[in-house]
């Protein structure tokens, strides 16, 4: 008779429970007909509101990195999937009335750019732009935080989390990913 043992127990291997990071703080700034996205200052974490990065479980050894997407302390929401973006390319470019997501970075580079799109926040037009490359960084986006994710250099891929279906009608189109970075003269000069 066999025992069911825990994942934990299974070749655990090294548990990873850190995320170095360092966040760009920033706006989006029209310029005539199209827009930048101007950094203004850094940041050690997350800036806009309600925006959270944790580190999910993750056990990484000499063969495989195994993420822990939810468990039953962690409400998985009503929908997940696996996004693969090829090097070079995004996804994103919106944000949702409704719909929260948790992001999982599972391998690869990502680079994230946020903007708080919800009118009442005390961060409204906060911009955050960081990259992560650990295998298991969770990255909590609220609802009306706009969200675009690049694949930075390699193939990355993501496990998406949300609070509710899919539901075209509650996604509004805002393109993050093909707009300029630049740093402020503020930024530069400290």
């Amino acid at each position: 008779m066999s025992t069911q043992r825990s994942y934990k127990t299974l070749d655990a291997g090294t548990a990873v429970n850190f995320i170095p990071l360092q966040v760009d703080e920033g706006r989006l700034e029209a310029r005539g007909e199209s827009a930048v996205l101007v950094l203004e200052k850094e940041a050690q974490g997350p800036t806009i509101s309600g925006v959270e990065l944790v580190q999910a479980q993750t056990f990484i050894n000499e063969r495989r990195v195994l993420v822990v997407s939810y468990n039953s302390t962690e409400p998985p929401g009503t929908l997940g999937y696996t996004v693969v973006v090829r090097p070079g390319y995004s996804v994103g470019d919106h944000y949702h009335h409704r719909r929260e997501e948790r992001i999982l970075v599972l391998h690869g580079r990502a680079q994230f750019r946020l903007l708080d799109e919800r009118p009442d926040s005390q961060t409204f037009g906060v911009l955050n732009v960081f990259t992560i490359d650990y295998p298991g960084s969770c990255v909590r986006v609220p609802t009306g935080v706009a969200h675009a994710i690049l694949a930075d250099g390699a193939v990355t891929v993501l496990q998406v989390l949300a609070s509710t279906d899919y539901d075209p009608g509650d996604d509004v189109h805002l393109t993050l990913s093909t707009l300029k970075l630049e740093r402020s003269a503020q930024d530069s000069a400290a």
